[in-house]
């Protein structure tokens, strides 16, 4: 069992406390809450219980007490429905159902708010009644004594002041009484007043029996309950908090003395191994040289007295190369030696050096400086090694030579970054093999070069699910947000699993009810990514049936726009009890997946962690044998974007402006790896581009300081000069504004983020693909149009030529555009009519060429307009693209009044007479398919 470690454990502890202290909040929190409201419902009780009694004392006569008094029963109402309403809205936010909204608390406060309102109500209705009473008994007593003052009889006098009193008596001693209207009014009154007064009775009984103060007691026990809780677990918190702080100290303590210990150690071993290194330097075969920061020798071990012939006493105090070097010395080595130590830095180098006796002999010498504590110079180590026997050998093998230099920086490279190389190689293969698969023909080769293709995807793929993974886990994934259609996201979808379905036999359904025209702002790759790799899986695992796909617009939880992504298939299911692991990494549905369907186990852990950074959602429901639905939900912002103009013959047609990709850039790729050279460069002419290379960064520097260029694609780590220096160099002392792609195997955000502040417009990963290489001239197409119109670039085509024969078969195969397809389309299988058609662009273009030359000569940009439309309308017949764009380009530039660039007629030339001969091989492979028939049918 591995022990665990003292880091390990200091990082367990600093977790605990962290986690022990947000829980000391939280407790603090709910503290303060609890406190809250146990003093509500205190004063609550207090309110209701002062209202009962001061009912017994109101003064009917005094108004301000009547409102005052009822104003503390509506506050007292309020105050029982806010306490209740709250603990009940606080029950949907999880942090105050966790602090303080519980069932027990909710059922409290709700029984609490039913007793309180039914005693302020009867209150209320008491008030109301003993205010009535009052005002029955005064005008009972008014109306007593005018009926007094008014009847003449003694006997109704009598009846009248008992009828008041008592309320019960007898029909009236005399017929006179009853005619009175006052005496009317007083028995009404008086019948009011015995009937308040039993209301009143009642109502006070069912206020002495009212159960509000049980539930008033029993709410505060319940929060009497809660505090002491609550006092508990704070109690035992601080406890563990001061412990783990007291073992952290303790551990950190253990940790500086532990260190003390090693570094004394390391000091032991550092001396020993200093006498260990000073015998191996004096006894060593090649020189060693110590000077001071000046270059003066200071020190030098027998072999340099055996390579050079001098005494040690004869150079101390000298500087070296004044003694050794001689008239065969190269100068530019000399230079290069001395301003590297003026500068301070290392330097290796090969010169002539001339022996005591006037021998030359070559040396390979190694120069490093070494600075002391506070940084500053101290002294040069020199190490010369005698190279005379090799450089006798480069000399006459100087190809040879050359070829291990490349072998030697490209083995450096491997060694310098692993994830570098495992990225640079596949690079090479994914990007040779797409440019050979748009060439190739044959349906046997086409197939080779598509399992080649597929078995790079596959190993790309796995390289990348193992770098987002660990870059989830680092918390490094960032994403990227930018305005997309969705139909960006389908298109390669599509276009990758329709074949592979069909393959296996199975029905790929999309169902896509997103409009058009929506446009969605979000991180596409990502999402397209999410998208491959579950489908990836779908298609894996289901041998028969469909797999449908279905994109709709949705609202999340939190009621924002989004997306919803669904992919069900027919496969072999998930069992239950697998699905709450099935996205932990390195998990599988069934432990026999892997060896049966292969996979690291890291696709759905990626779609997850790719969802939940994304702040979507995700599901899974399977039945096994049945098959298995993902649903994801993705919030992504929207917006409708205006809908494509039509053209005359109802052909979609956007802005030309705005989708055209630029054409016939100018390009320094600064890259020193070959292979990744001339996949970038042939990526980079397939779409009509001129291409320049710089084996590294300074070379890339020397050539800008000459030429301008459109684009720069910059490689990352490069001999002598590193791609993100040389950006540093063209943005802060060229002041260049020309875009720059930055093209590297890195793929963590650091590096990207390093490349981006030296300067760098945008990030390509390698493998390049074409697509994202498209992509990104699209998206900087403004400013590297705008920076192309500034400048003229140099060119050395002074005059417009025609290339021979011989000169055209040495240009680029994929130059050539023409194809046999869309003539079969239009002629089917007759080969004379297909000659005729190709006769006839043999023969178009050759007129169009000289008509260009002539009026390129006389600057008649009419004819040039004239010709170059020709050019497009015959191109587009046989879906020549990159010519189509060549000549639209020119005709745009006629139209405008403008003499077209050298370089635009020239390139169109050249497209024109390499497809003059694609068509003539055309026509003679079908002679010869032809001629071969005839033979067999013979």
């Amino acid at each position: 069992m591995r022990l665990i470690n003292t880091n390990q454990l200091s990082l367990m502890l600093i977790v605990f406390i962290t986690c022990s202290a947000v829980y000391l909040s939280l407790i603090v929190t709910k503290s303060h809450l609890v406190d809250q409201y146990q003093r509500a419902y205190l004063s609550l009780s207090d309110s209701l219980i002062q209202s009962r009694e001061n009912l017994y004392y109101f003064n009917h006569q005094d108004n301000k007490a009547y409102d005052v008094y009822s104003s503390q029963l509506v506050n007292a109402d309020l105050k029982a429905s806010f306490l209740s309403e709250r603990l009940e809205n606080d029950q949907a936010h999880w942090l105050s159902r966790f602090l303080i909204s519980s069932d027990e608390a909710i059922s409290y406060a709700k029984n609490t708010q039913v007793g309180a309102s039914t005693l302020i109500n009867d209150l209320e209705t008491s008030l109301r009644l003993k205010v009535s009473y009052e005002y029955s008994a005064l005008t009972t007593l008014l109306l007593e004594e005018k009926l007094l003052s008014t009847l003449p009889a003694l006997e109704d006098k009598l009846y009248v002041s008992q009828f008041t009193l008592t309320g019960l008596m007898e029909s009236p001693p005399s017929r006179y009484l009853k005619t009175q209207p006052e005496f009317k009014s007083l028995s009404n009154y008086i019948a009011f007043r015995e009937r308040i007064k039993v209301e009143s009775k009642n109502k006070e009984k069912d206020i002495f029996t009212n159960n509000v103060k049980q539930m008033l007691t029993q709410q505060n026990s319940y929060w009497l309950s809660q505090a002491e809780s609550i006092k508990n677990h704070m109690f035992i918190t601080v406890v563990l908090f001061i412990c783990a702080i007291a073992a952290y100290f303790y551990l950190q303590l253990r940790e500086r003395l532990r260190q003390t210990l090693v570094i004394k150690r390391d000091l032991f071993n550092s001396e020993k191994e200093k006498s260990k290194l000073a015998l191996v330097a004096e006894h060593a075969h090649d020189a060693i040289l110590i000077t001071d920061k000046d270059g003066i020798l200071t020190w030098a071990n027998q072999s340099f007295c055996t390579l050079s012939g001098y005494q040690l006493n004869e150079v101390l105090g000298k500087k070296p190369g004044n003694i050794l070097q001689g008239e065969k010395t190269s100068k530019d080595d000399i230079n290069r030696i001395s301003t590297a130590i003026k500068n301070g830095a290392s330097i290796e180098s090969e010169l002539v050096n001339y022996h005591k006796n006037g021998t030359e002999y070559w040396i390979d010498i190694a120069i490093t400086p070494t600075f002391d504590l506070e940084g500053s110079l101290e002294q040069f180590i020199a190490v010369e090694r005698d190279i005379t026997k090799r450089k006798a050998l480069e000399i006459d093998l100087a190809d040879a030579a050359k070829q291990a230099e490349v072998s030697n920086k490209a083995k450096s490279t491997f060694l310098a970054t692993m994830s570098h190389e495992l990225r640079t190689p596949l690079n090479g293969i994914l990007g040779m093999a797409q440019i050979i698969e748009s060439n190739i023909k044959d349906p046997e080769q086409h197939k080779q070069i598509n399992v080649l293709l597929e078995s790079g995807d596959h190993l790309l793929s796995l390289l990348n699910d193992i770098l987002d993974f660990s870059k989830i886990e680092q918390n490094k994934l960032e994403l990227n947000c930018e305005d997309f259609n969705f139909k960006d996201v389908i298109n390669p979808i599509t276009s990758t699993y329709i074949p592979i379905c069909e393959d296996r036999g199975l029905n790929l359904i999309i169902n896509n009810e997103i409009g058009p025209n929506t446009v969605f702002k979000g991180d596409k790759p990502r999402i397209r990514q999410i998208i491959f790799n579950l489908i990836s899986n779908a298609v894996k695992f289901t041998h028969d049936g469909s797999i449908t796909l279905l994109f709709n617009h949705t609202l999340t939880v939190k009621k924002e726009t989004g997306i919803t992504i669904q992919i069900k298939d027919s496969g072999i299911g998930i069992r239950q009890e697998r699905l709450e692991k099935i996205f932990d990494p390195f998990i599988q549905a069934e432990s026999s997946t892997t060896r049966q369907y292969g996979g690291t186990g890291l696709g759905l852990a990626i779609v997850k962690q790719l969802v939940d950074v994304m702040g979507g959602d995700i599901s899974v429901n399977s039945t096994e044998g049945k098959g298995t639905t993902f649903t994801i939900v993705i919030p992504l912002e929207t917006s409708i974007k205006q809908a494509t103009v039509e053209n005359k013959d109802h052909s979609p047609r956007t802005n030309i402006e705005e989708t055209k990709t630029p054409t016939n850039l100018s390009i320094l790729i600064a890259e020193d790896n070959k292979v990744n050279a001339l996949v970038a460069k042939m990526f980079c002419q397939r779409l009509g581009h001129q291409v320049t290379i710089a084996e590294n960064g300074q070379i890339a520097l020397d050539i800008l300081q000459e030429s301008s260029f459109d684009l720069i694609i910059m490689d990352n780590h490069m001999p002598i000069m590193d791609g993100i220096t040389a950006t540093q160099i063209i943005r802060n002392k060229l002041k260049l504004s020309t875009v720059i792609f930055a093209c590297t195997a890195d793929v963590f955000q650091e590096a990207h983020d390093n490349f981006i502040a030296a300067g760098a417009n945008y990030i390509l990963t390698k493998p390049l693909q074409e697509q994202s290489f498209l992509d990104a001239i699209n998206h900087h197409k403004i400013k590297i149009e705008r920076n192309k119109s500034s400048h003229q670039p140099k060119t050395n085509i002074i005059e417009l030529k025609r290339y021979s024969k011989d000169k055209i078969t040495t240009l680029a195969l994929t130059e050539a555009e023409l194809t046999l397809e869309p003539l079969i389309e239009i002629c089917g299988d007759d080969i004379e009519i297909r000659n005729e058609f190709l006769t006839s662009f043999i023969n178009t273009s050759e007129e169009s060429i000289t008509s260009l030359i002539t009026a390129y000569d006389k600057k008649d940009i009419d004819n040039i307009r004239l010709h170059s439309h020709s050019i497009k309308g015959m191109a587009g017949n046989f879906d020549a693209h990159r010519l189509v764009e060549s000549a639209s380009s020119i005709e745009k530039d006629a139209k405008m009044g403008m003499l077209p660039k050298l370089n635009d007629i020239q390139q169109l030339i050249n497209l024109l007479e390499v497809n003059i001969q694609q068509a003539t091989r055309l026509m003679e492979n079908k002679s010869d398919k032809k001629q071969g028939d005839v033979n067999i049918n013979a």
